[in-house]
């Protein structure tokens, strides 16, 4: 490891010519790749050209993925050289308070001279020697943030080799589930315009969760999938017995009355049906008359949990240079905060309207001129814990973390898979990143999600209870790309149960946001109005989403 002196003469002009340098060499793919599409077949015909088709494909896919790859690792390190430059610039800033102060710092440690031994409080000297010590974990979580991009670079030559026979050959049948998200694309790249579209049409659950596809095709396999789930779904109320169960209810004195309700089993099936009801509703209504965001996607569509899970987004995921996932909290399900009863978009999808809204506002610059796009997607993808499930102390309660945990890996899929069927990386230095965003107890599925995913750049959290780890280490990205907001009278973001507070925690990676009042911005306050519009928290993440550095955060 470094020592603070030689931290003092870092410089990240290295990493960025290198970084620069991969980009370079990955513009060389993205033309191989734009060339292979325009060919065309020739004269073959029959087998023959439909061979030569599937070879230019393949071909054509595996250099989309040294693109991808490159151009991602290039970012990459880019950043990184700036994360060195600022740890550079923060060493030399301690180093001269440290001396305008009378005291004397040598190989990061801080001493009084020795004519004035007991001269400076011992608290001084302690403030200084914690600065060192914070910045030098940083310093150590940079390093470990380039080690594994340093590990994604020593791969470049098996994704040179090109996916296995067994997978470009597997043709028309149920992807493999060991197989990578990568390997995923691959398999369904391999396969011609008419595959794809007859497993869209006669398959649709085969692909409309799985990461690798590209979303517009999940999308599209959804849409068949969703009225076929709520006919099952109709079905299943239908035959579900039994449907209800009399319960007395005592008023004392011995009297009571009976009262009838649904049993347990029941009353989540029909929760499921309007969960699915209130979907479909929506994406009918849009159909004819799609809103100004344009129409939403079915990205996710799973009746498998205890509770129906989904994801929605909105703008084209598949090209869109700044993606924002976004995982909501406690409390949350596909009624009403993904979609509404009438048809229209739930609140946390508005929510999301309302950050990328924002996004584009920081995007509409005389450099951009309109140029960079963003999309964003409410990941709903696992079981919410809700207030009943707390208020019982059930498996799934807030009050623990085991739905987070057993739902991270999900969610970093989700990112791996938006990852392998972007073109190119989506954070590009003109243009965009995918940002890992969470509210309440859903930074702490983010928290779980970013252990196995190295694909988002940046990470904003709110009103958090503690994302697993305050470390950026452990949460596999750089110290200065991590954010999180809490705001006055949220007592949820004030406990730290999930792995220390990323706000005060003295400890944290986190920046933290400003949520006061800001040169016309409004405040935020308590748990739930981070995103209201006109906010200093909403105009902060919409920055981040742009891959902007944050105008107000925490001194």
């Amino acid at each position: 490891m470094p020592t603070f002196d030689e931290v003092l003469y870092w410089s990240g002009t290295d990493l960025e010519s290198a970084g620069s340098a991969l980009k370079i060499t990955s513009k060389v793919y993205e033309t191989v790749y734009l060339d292979l599409n325009d060919l065309e077949a020739g004269d073959l015909e029959g087998a023959a050209a439909e061979a030569e088709a599937k070879a230019r494909r393949v071909l054509a896919d595996d250099a989309m993925d040294l693109w991808n790859k490159m151009d991602h690792s290039g970012n990459d390190l880019i950043e990184a050289s700036t994360t060195v430059t600022n740890l550079s610039s923060t060493a030399w800033d301690i180093k001269a308070r440290v001396e305008a102060s009378g005291l004397m710092i040598s190989s990061g440690v801080v001493t009084p001279p020795s004519s004035h031994l007991g001269d400076y409080p011992n608290e001084t000297i302690a403030s200084y020697q914690d600065e060192i010590t914070f910045l030098m974990d940083q310093v150590t979580d940079t390093i470990s943030f380039l080690q594994s991009v340093y590990d994604d670079i020593a791969t470049l030559d098996e994704t040179a080799s090109g996916p296995g026979l067994e997978i470009i050959n597997a043709g028309v049948k149920e992807p493999n589930p060991a197989w990578t998200a990568d390997e995923v694309n691959d398999w369904w790249t391999s396969l011609s315009d008419a595959e794809r579209a007859d497993i869209i049409t006669k398959h649709p659950a085969w692909i409309g969760n799985l990461d690798g596809i590209p979303m517009n095709d999940r999308n599209a396999a959804n849409q068949v999938w969703l009225p076929i789930m709520q006919r099952d779904m109709e079905q299943q109320i239908a035959e579900y017995e039994p449907k209800y169960r009399e319960l007395w209810i005592p008023v004392g004195n011995g009297a009571g009355r009976y009262i009838i309700q649904p049993t347990e089993e029941y009353a989540r099936l029909l929760d499921k049906k309007r969960d699915i009801d209130a979907l479909a509703a929506m994406i009918a209504a849009e159909k004819d008359n799609p809103p100004e965001s344009g129409k939403h996607t079915l990205l996710v569509l799973d009746n498998t949990g205890d509770h129906f899970r989904a994801a929605v987004g909105t703008g084209d995921v598949d090209s869109a240079d700044h993606v924002l996932v976004y995982t909501p909290g406690m409390s949350n399900s596909v009624f009403g905060d993904v979609a509404a009863a009438d048809g229209k978009p739930g609140s946390k999808v508005e929510e999301v309207e309302r950050i990328t809204a924002e996004t584009r506002l920081h995007l509409a610059t005389a450099d951009n001129e309109g140029e960079e796009t963003v999309a964003g997607v409410v990941w709903l993808g696992y079981d919410s814990p809700s207030e009943m499930e707390t208020m019982t102390f059930s498996e799934g309660t807030v009050l623990n973390d085991n739905e987070a945990e057993k739902s991270g890996p999900d969610l970093a899929g989700f990112y791996d898979g938006i990852q392998a069927t972007h073109r190119g990386d989506p954070h590009l230095v003109a243009g965009g990143h995918l940002v890992a965003g969470g509210h309440s107890y859903g930074s702490v599925v983010t928290g779980y999600a970013l252990r196995d995913s190295t694909a988002p750049d940046d990470v904003v959290i709110w009103g958090s209870p503690g994302p697993t780890s305050v470390d950026a280490s452990e949460l596999g990205t750089l110290p200065d790309h991590m954010y999180s907001a809490s705001a006055n009278w949220d007592v949820v973001a004030a406990s730290g149960i999930y792995g220390g507070n990323p706000t005060t925690d003295p400890n944290s990676d986190f920046t933290s946001l400003d949520t006061g009042k800001q040169d016309g911005l409004k405040a935020s306050s308590g748990h739930s109005e981070y995103t209201d519009t006109g906010t200093t928290s909403l105009h902060n993440i919409g920055q981040i989403v742009a891959g902007e550095d944050p105008d107000y955060v925490d001194p």
